[in-house]
């Protein structure tokens, strides 16, 4: 079947550099956004790339156990990298690989890049954010519309490279003629709501005029990411250019790609500098008239980090000390420490992560010990008990 593509990334407007890699090789296309430091990230989606494009052009995929192969030795490779190197410690990237066979689309999914589908109107989201939220949505913990504004929305709960074995998600759709298919990194969907990604599939003539304004729109609305985006339409033949490197990955040196740990980071970041913020008016407060208020204020914070010796535990306040002085207690303690949980969610622990109750910090912790026991069960399981699955589920 015949297809036209349109695909553009770019660096966004509040990163130095593009962490994010993807592959446009027909019918093979992938969308990786890097994790765990500027160069660690970097390093860690191209190595993606570079390892799906090497073992599809050795050995042809067939079938969806052939695909979701292809993403288990991207992720052994980013691993045994960050192994071998202390500076790429913890290094991870998102993958999110569309194969099209004729009218058959077959998915390989892990991350919090998505796949969508758009078709006579309607948009749908094909793949399933491996998210902190994403989690707690389906287990009724938060409600779809809560997620996108949730503190802990960056916390990505699964990744390439993290550990040396990772359950991949696989889907398999039939396409039509006329349908048109998007693979996005978080820069656009962190950005843009489904009904305005929705509007632009919509009303956009072509493959890369939708991608190119897909990414300005993104960029529209604060271009906080990295952003990048491959739009492939189904029954139509691309003659507008000749067709694209096999491997796209920004180089210019001022339009490098960052990666989704600096994603993960960045809104920890924000927050952080706002709590500096109000913990300084809270230090004046606490110094005038005004002391109630911030010890009510104080009270009523309440955030998951780690103790001195690294067990996670509830805190009340907040996790800054000012002149000596401690502005949080521990309410609750865990089991588990922060040597327990995988490297991409260390960092957000030992920072503190925000929430905005003491059931929504249980909740939380929660979630922790769920993903400290899933590592934990990984690295107990033997290798070869584990065995591809069919579509739609996880293998």
């Amino acid at each position: 079947m015949n297809v036209s593509i349109g695909h553009r990334t770019d660096v966004g407007r509040a990163r130095d550099g593009n962490e994010d890699s993807y592959l446009v090789q027909p019918p093979l296309f992938v969308v990786a956004d890097g994790m765990g430091g500027h160069l660690a990230g970097e390093v860690a989606s191209q190595t993606a790339i570079r390892v799906i494009t090497d073992q599809y052009e050795s050995d042809p995929a067939s079938a969806d156990s052939q695909l979701a192969a292809y993403v288990q030795e991207a992720n052994r490779a980013i691993h045994a990298k960050s192994e071998e190197s202390p500076d790429l410690s913890g290094m991870g990237t998102t993958c999110t690989l569309l194969f099209l066979d004729g009218t058959d689309a077959h998915f390989v999914h892990v991350g919090d890049s998505r796949a969508y589908l758009f078709r006579q109107g309607e948009m749908s989201q094909i793949t399933e954010d491996h998210t902190l939220v994403e989690r707690m949505v389906k287990e009724g913990r938060i409600q779809r519309n809560e997620a996108a504004r949730h503190p802990q929305r960056n916390v990505i709960t699964r990744a390439l490279g993290l550990d040396e074995d990772v359950n991949v998600d696989t889907v398999d759709i039939v396409v039509r003629t006329g349908d048109r298919l998007l693979l996005c990194s978080d820069g656009l969907n962190s950005m843009l709501d489904d009904e305005e990604i929705r509007s632009l599939l919509e009303s956009e003539p072509d493959a890369q005029s939708t991608a190119d304004r897909l990414v300005e729109r993104a960029n529209e609305a604060g271009g906080d990411d990295n952003i990048t985006v491959i739009v492939i339409d189904v029954g139509r033949e691309d003659t507008a250019a000749p067709p694209p490197p096999p491997a796209v990955q920004n180089t210019d040196p001022g339009d490098r790609v960052m990666p989704q740990s600096e994603v993960d980071d960045e809104g920890p970041r924000r927050s952080w500098l706002k709590r500096l913020v109000i913990a300084a008016v809270v230090i004046g407060l606490i110094a005038g008239a005004g002391f109630f208020a911030a010890r009510y204020a104080l009270d009523h914070s309440y955030f998951v980090g780690a103790t001195e010796d690294g067990t996670i535990a509830i805190f009340k306040g907040i996790p800054d000390e000012f002149a000596g002085l401690t502005l949080r207690s521990e309410e609750e303690l865990s089991d588990i420490t922060v040597d327990d949980l995988p490297e991409n969610l260390r960092d957000n622990v030992e920072e503190g992560i925000k929430v905005d109750s003491l059931e929504d910090g249980r909740s939380t912790l929660a979630n922790l010990e769920e993903r400290a026991a899933d590592i934990d069960s990984n690295r107990t399981q033997p290798k070869d008990d584990a065995s591809p699955g069919g579509g739609g589920s996880n293998n």
